[in-house]
């Protein structure tokens, strides 16, 4: 297990994920008796939202990021140079570029279910132009490994103090942070030669640099307008789904009133149906009553009847006695 490599897969994770992951891969360094590398990966700090969105960047779009940083070490040879003509133009080239790297940078942390605000979406390009300025800090950019954010005021070394997780990991600079290296003395008139050029380079960058505010400003502008018409849209679609939601109301009123006349109703025809029960039951009872008195009578003439059968019989057999007396005296 190396510490290296455990940033390179760390700072690979989502935001939400970093903190759990790194514990439990600082608890196994742990349990596998290295306590100085559970340490060390303990330690690992989690990226602020703009700089891991970079680090997305260095990891899903290395070309994009390849084409920053290129167009940063033109920039930095035509100031060596004292190019004017170069550095104005590759200064208009970096705000389109810079503008469009964080768009997409924006488009990966989406995708990825993280939203980027607008502070953070100008920490990103903040961080992007520094390295752009000082090569060290585009080897920080490149390792995908940023904790916190960069910045530069084109003229000291960014500072990198805290801002890799690893840094022995990155690797050693070119010797280009002072610039061109410098020339011995060639006489007054060249000095001079050299100084008016200075100036000259010193007059482009302001140009340039006056340029890039005025491009910066067309393209805030741009991003209030598009706000501006995004806050419209957002608002037109809050007005329809108010709209939608007033006639959805008003049809759950209407049907949650025909529901009510409904129980009503039902109500009072089980009400009715009810009492017509009552009243049958009670036919029913007094009926039964009737029967019970009915079954008795009918009990009582069946017994008549079988008397008055046996009766009648006794009556036959007697007449048929006298009769056959009577054949016999005649």
């Amino acid at each position: 297990m190396d510490l290296a490599a455990e940033a390179s897969e760390l700072y690979a994770l989502l935001p939400g994920e970093f903190t759990a992951t790194r514990n439990e891969r600082a608890k196994a360094a742990k349990a596998e008796g290295n306590a100085l590398l559970a340490k060390q990966i303990g330690r690992l700090p989690k990226p602020s939202t703009a700089a891991w969105a970079v680090n997305m960047l260095a990891r899903r779009r290395a070309d994009e990021i390849g084409n920053v940083l290129d167009l940063g070490e033109e920039l930095r040879r035509a100031q060596d140079e004292l190019d004017p003509a170069s550095m104005r133009e590759l200064g208009q080239q970096r705000h389109r570029l810079l503008s469009a790297v964080v768009r997409e940078g924006r488009s990966v942390a989406e995708e990825l279910g993280v939203g980027i605000s607008d502070a953070a979406a100008s920490e990103m390009e903040q961080t992007l132009r520094a390295a752009m300025a000082d090569p060290d800090a585009a080897a920080a950019v490149r390792s995908g490994q940023l904790v916190r954010t960069l910045s530069s005021n084109g003229i000291e070394p960014v500072d990198l103090a805290g801002a890799v997780a690893v840094p022995g990991a990155l690797p050693e600079g070119d010797g280009r942070r002072s610039g061109a290296a410098e020339k011995p003395a060639k006489g007054g008139a060249k000095d001079a030669a050299k100084e008016a050029a200075e100036g000259a380079a010193k007059g482009a960058t302001k140009e340039a640099e006056k340029s890039d505010r005025e491009s910066e400003r067309r393209g805030e502008e741009a991003e209030r307008r598009r706000a501006e018409e995004a806050r419209e849209r957002e608002r037109q679609e809050a007005q329809t789904e108010l709209e939608e939601a007033e006639r959805g109301a008003e049809q759950a009123a209407a049907e949650l009133a025909e529901a009510e006349r409904s129980v009503s109703e039902t109500a009072a025809r089980r009400e009715g149906i009810s009492k017509e029960l009552d009243d049958l039951r009670e036919q029913v009872a007094e009926l039964e009553v009737q029967l019970e008195a009915v079954e008795r009578e009918a009990g009582f003439a069946e017994r008549a009847r079988r008397l008055a059968s046996r009766l009648a019989e006794q009556e036959r057999r007697a007449l048929d006695r006298a009769r056959e007396r009577l054949d016999r005296l005649s």
